[in-house]
């Protein structure tokens, strides 16, 4: 992995992985989380509806379903803008220079690389709904504002839980969410939402001012968890995100 001089054919060339793992961005001095929609042994594809331009140099991570951040410059090497009806939008990025944990990466794309000629591959390599982040309907079991409960569905900025308490919007409280084989997360959160369904009543909360180490501890055991048809794919700016 590096600053080989490639061609843009050749790196269109390049065999790809379908894989959906959490990629961090740095965009106009912001971290923007996104995730790809593909990987290679030299790069990713990252899905978005506002990609980078064309060879552009840009400061990547990826957070690999076990626990290690690959992280790197890259290059811009390829785009699809979000007006292309018939393909994902997004950039392909290309490494640029070092890689931090090169061999933990490279190891992961060759068990995607064995586990699709074993036929069994990770995810499908598209899908209808393309989006900058994704949420998993999963019930794992959390104790928020001292009640033991559980939740409906879960995502990297909140999740909904099922609860009959009266807590208002605006709420902050603390919650504890776990799942077999994970420590138990401490986690603080507001209510930004109720919700009352026909099949759910409950609270949709937000994270406040999570650690990074939290996240990627909560987004190891969702990944760990869920399987990959109970992901669904969302913006950010979602009012309906829980």
């Amino acid at each position: 992995m590096g600053n080989d001089s490639v061609k843009g054919s050749d790196k269109r060339r390049e065999v790809r992985y379908p894989a959906r793992i959490v990629a961090r961005m740095v965009r106009r001095g912001e971290n923007v989380e996104l995730l790809t929609n593909d990987v290679s042994f030299r790069g990713a594809f990252v899905r978005t509806d506002a990609p980078p331009g064309l060879r552009q140099l840009v400061r990547v991570s990826f957070q690999l379903p076990t626990g290690e951040l690959v992280s790197a410059h890259a290059m811009v090497v390829h785009v699809v803008t979000a007006g292309d009806a018939d393909r994902v939008p997004g950039a392909g990025v290309q490494f640029w220079g070092p890689v931090q944990e090169a061999k933990a990466w490279e190891k992961y794309v060759y068990e995607l690389k064995v586990r699709q000629r074993a036929g069994t591959a990770s995810s499908s390599t598209a899908d209808r709904v393309r989006r900058a982040s994704e949420r998993f309907k999963l019930k794992l079991d959390v104790v928020v504002g001292g009640e033991s409960s559980s939740t409906r569905d879960i995502s990297a900025n909140g999740m909904a839980i099922r609860s009959d308490s009266p807590m208002p919007v605006g709420t902050r409280a603390s919650l504890a969410i776990s799942a077999a084989g994970h420590p138990t997360l401490s986690i603080d959160v507001v209510v930004r939402r109720r919700i009352d369904e026909p099949d759910f009543r409950g609270l949709g909360v937000e994270y406040v001012d999570l650690p990074s180490s939290t996240k990627d501890a909560l987004m190891t055991m969702l990944h760990e968890h869920a399987s990959e048809k109970d992901a669904i794919y969302i913006d950010f700016g979602d009012p309906e995100l829980h």
